[in-house]
């Protein structure tokens, strides 16, 4: 996270744009509540407690997001 208080006007980009190649594979993760993260990783395996999402707007408040594999239902590759 940059702060803890973010830019309440930034419009933050949800999807990958075009020529945009980031590290790792690039994904879509479904939590069980329904929502629907998009981002790159390097390292999901369904049987590890969680991995590491990299969202693709660089300019987003988060830096990478921790996700704990019990709260997927589902992870897409992209």
């Amino acid at each position: 996270m940059r702060d803890f208080i973010g830019n309440p006007s930034h419009n933050e980009v949800k999807h990958f744009t075009e020529g945009q190649n980031p590290s790792g594979r690039k994904v879509e993760v479904t939590f069980k509540d329904s929502e629907v993260l998009v981002g790159s990783t390097m390292g999901y395996d369904p049987k590890r407690p969680g991995f590491f999402l990299f969202p693709p707007d660089p300019r987003s408040n988060n830096l990478k997001i921790f996700v704990i594999s019990a709260a997927v239902s589902k992870v897409r590759y992209l």
